[in-house]
């Protein structure tokens, strides 16, 4: 007789390292979402022959895209510290090392260039202004104490908690939300690792991060402090970046992740929220249950269906992956800045090809009377993508490394990120 010998069962750690072959296609959504955040900020508003259109209206999901990077954000580095270590404790010195060292020498970088726009508006105009409504065009000026503490608001990655405006360098603001997030993952990961019920946990935190919008939009609450509050307080993003963590331990779990029924049912999620989300742009609706809400099952849903992907791409694919999304962090931090300097760029080219001579107030006079168009904002995209990713292999990544080194001086050897965590998607 044939004795059947049963194979002992895994960990959810060791599950969950067959199933990191999906993961390369975490990387090429970093890079889509930071792309999408460059059109969002660069190209939605700022080009008439799109104004009005669907194509604006499309371009005008980038909550979306930031509640994506802070769900995967959560899912990764819970991964990387976490379940692949079969729910060992969390060092917090070296945790907290690795993600600032991260963060911050770029963020730095990218505060220092934003001085130059605010400095030559006070310059010009004499004085910084910024919205007090929401939908209105009503403006303040910013007095000497506000932007002096606005600096060191950012300066200390704590900008997401004013709630009244955005200076410098706006889309930072979700850096200072991961900081947050940093701040507080070595206390709660264990607990979360531990948890019986992952998916009743997700549905909980739906509820939680809805209900503050649903509220507001009960209460016609429509202001400036309520919209800084809503969509940029760490605390309320924060069940975004746990339902990432939670997603990840139910995945480590999941002993038929990827099913045909799963794929259905997420990408069914994904598309009608995109054309919803779409419509009610195109509409100008401004519920706040719209960022606070409807946004939350899609962003679940977009990274189940990257991580549960079964293909096994070419080397090609995954190198240009790595470098691309590795990037994601300089290009979300860099294309505000660069744009400026761009279009400065486009209109003296164009008005150096079109101006009667080469005389430099003839080039200047024939620049005013430019108007840019879209022919040129591929070139932009190229451009920015070449400098960020440059950016972060010959500045960011030395950078951490001698920041990690210098901490650890007294270590063995010199310290190095989880491999997991060098994917995550603003790290």
């Amino acid at each position: 007789m044939t004795t059947v010998t049963r194979a002992p069962d895994r960990t959810a750690g060791e599950r969950t390292q067959d199933k990191e072959k999906g993961f390369w296609a975490l990387n090429w959504l970093r890079f889509v979402l930071a792309i999408y955040l460059v059109l969002f900020h660069t190209l939605k508003d700022n080009y008439d022959a799109i104004r009005d259109t669907w194509i604006q209206a499309s371009l005008g999901l980038g909550n979306l895209a930031t509640s994506v990077f802070f769900v995967l954000s959560g899912f990764l580095l819970m991964h990387a510290y976490v379940v692949v270590k079969g729910g060992r404790a969390v060092d917090k010195r070296k945790f907290w090392v690795a993600r600032f060292s991260t963060l911050y020498p770029l963020h730095i970088a990218t505060l220092l260039l934003g001085i130059i726009p605010v400095a030559h508006a006070i310059l010009v105009r004499g004085e910084i202004k910024v919205p007090t409504e929401v939908q209105g065009a009503a403006v303040r000026a910013l007095g000497s104490g506000e932007l002096v503490g606005g600096f060191f608001l950012n300066a200390a990655l704590l900008s997401a908690w004013n709630p009244f405006y955005l200076l410098f360098n706006g889309p930072a603001w979700s850096l200072s939300a991961l900081a947050c997030y940093y701040l507080i993952f070595p206390f709660i990961a264990l607990r979360i690792y531990e948890m019986k019920r992952p998916v009743a946990a997700l549905v909980f935190l739906g509820i939680a991060f809805a209900l503050p919008g649903a509220i507001a939009d009960l209460l016609h609450l429509d202001d400036v402090v309520t919209a800084g509050i809503l969509h940029r307080n760490p605390v309320m993003r924060l069940p975004l970046f746990i339902a990432g963590m939670v997603l990840c331990v139910a995945f480590a779990r999941a002993r038929n992740a990827g099913s045909p029924f799963q794929f259905f049912i997420a990408a069914a999620t994904t598309v009608a929220t995109l054309i919803l989300a779409t419509e009610l742009q195109y509409l100008e609706s401004e519920a706040h249950l719209i960022k606070n809400g409807l946004y939350y099952p899609a962003s679940l849903a977009i990274l189940w269906l990257c991580v549960c992907l079964k293909t096994n791409p070419g080397k090609g694919v995954q190198y240009w992956g790595a470098r691309l999304g590795s990037a994601s962090l300089p290009m979300f931090l860099l294309h505000v800045p660069l744009f400026p300097v761009f279009r400065a760029a486009e209109k003296f080219v164009k008005a150096l090809i079109h101006s009667p001579d080469w005389s430099m107030s003839a080039i200047i006079a024939t620049g005013k009377q430019i108007d840019q168009g879209l022919e040129c904002y591929w070139v932009y995209l190229v451009v920015l993508t070449v400098i960020c990713v440059l950016v972060q292999e010959r500045f960011v990544v030395p950078i951490q490394g001698k920041i990690r080194n210098r901490m650890f001086a007294s270590s063995a050897a010199p310290v190095e990120a989880p491999k997991a965590s060098r994917a995550g998607p603003l790290h």
